[in-house]
């Protein structure tokens, strides 16, 4: 069931959760609320559930306002993070609570079809306290999907859990949501995780929502620093407009505040609308996006070449021709696993970050290593450099 908010608002005092709100979630989608703690989401939420009273605006639910419904008229269901499941109860006791409260007197054949939905057919008869966090979970989601909602909303459901079984569980719950076809509205402050489950990603930020779109559009088309610095990390580098796309070329030229270093970027990846010869905007690139190449020392040309020429004196073998290019030196770096973390400061920008896989890594790559730092322009975004540049990186 599609769920409409239209001028949503809520107020407590002087304070103000949510700033005047329209959002849709269509109907069968797996949908999350992401931000930090007092951007607002939690609040949208329980506004959805009938738990909190707008202060203005309406909630459709299909074509029905439920705005001022009570909770236990809409049909929605919440999954909060502490489950408040009853310990006395054994699995499938749990499971069928909500249809005995409802009068139903038989109910064995919906729990046991709930049961093989999150996979416990064999745990029914446990209580809550000889079951993993992951399986409590489970229990709670069942409890909630045998109603059959409209909507199953998910308050941090995963807070509790830690790293690994959040991520089994991250799987287990769009597997579920796959299975049901209900719409899903999902609370987190993990960014992984609403990468990894939604199908759309609201960013909140102060009560209001900073950008809307599939998780990958989000990403990698940011249209605020706060969404550059809060969903994953970016590198923001001030420049000014060296020249605008023209019929020739759908590229920005730019030129760094720093360095006077020149780079390119699509037009499109400019999130700043009708932008100028002249006009600041900060420049972003994703850490993975950026290849490192030893060189010698820090003369190394910062010019970004066209396709097809030649490469300028001192740039080193491995620099593909068109990439843009900065030098730098290496301040810090940081086996994590999977990759490894640099950390390299340029006269363009006092430091960069740099996730490099850990393949075949270049053993020259070590704290005091000159570097020339070169991606795809194709990478580049560039954001309104009236911009907080560090919003976001505080709520993470």
């Amino acid at each position: 069931m599609t769920i409409t908010l239209s001028g949503i608002t809520k107020t407590f005092g002087d304070f103000t959760a949510v700033h005047p709100l329209d959002l849709t979630v269509p109907e069968g989608s797996f949908f999350a609320l992401l931000g930090a703690s007092g951007c607002g989401k939690t609040t949208t939420l329980r506004m959805i559930a009938g738990l909190e009273e707008p202060t203005s605006g309406t909630i459709l639910l299909g074509d029905d306002d439920i705005t001022h419904l009570p909770p236990h008229k809409r049909p929605v269901n919440t999954v909060f993070q502490n489950y408040a499941l009853f310990p006395h109860l054994d699995v499938s006791e749990n499971i069928a609570f909500g249809l005995r409260r409802r009068g139903v007197k038989s109910v064995s054949k919906q729990v046991a079809e709930m049961l093989d939905l999150v996979q416990l057919g064999d745990m029914a008869r446990r209580k809550p306290r000889q079951l993993s966090g992951g399986q409590q979970q489970r229990v709670a989601l069942a409890r909630a999907l045998i109603n059959r909602p409209q909507v199953l909303l998910l308050d941090e459901p995963l807070g509790a859990l830690d790293l690994k079984l959040r991520r089994q569980m991250q799987l287990e719950l769009k597997r579920i949501q796959t299975e049901v076809g209900i719409t899903f509205v999902h609370v987190t402050h993990d960014q992984e995780e609403a990468m990894t489950m939604a199908d759309s990603v609201a960013v909140m930020y102060g009560g209001r929502v900073e950008q809307l779109g599939p998780p990958a559009e989000l990403y990698e088309n940011p249209r605020s620093t706060f969404v550059a610095n809060f969903l994953g990390t970016s590198n923001l580098i001030e420049a000014q407009v060296v020249s605008g796309a023209t019929a020739e070329s759908d590229e920005l030229r730019l030129r760094t505040v720093g360095d006077d270093t020149a780079l390119r970027l699509p037009a499109a990846r400019c999130a700043v609308e009708g932008v100028e010869e002249g006009a600041k905007v900060l420049v972003g690139v994703r850490p993975e996006k950026i290849s490192l190449t030893h060189t010698d020392g820090p003369d190394t040309a910062s010019e970004s070449v066209a396709e097809g020429a030649p490469a300028p004196a001192g740039v080193p073998a491995g620099v593909p021709e068109g990439h843009n290019r900065l030098t730098g030196r290496i301040t810090d770096a940081s086996y994590l696993g999977v990759s490894w973390q640099y950390l390299i400061e340029t006269p363009a920008c006092s430091e960069l970050t740099v996730y490099e896989q850990n393949v075949a890594r270049d053993s020259r790559l070590t704290p005091g290593a000159h570097v020339v730092l070169h991606w795809r322009p194709e990478h580049t975004f560039a954001l309104d450099a009236a911009q907080d540049a560090a919003a976001g990186e505080e709520a993470i």
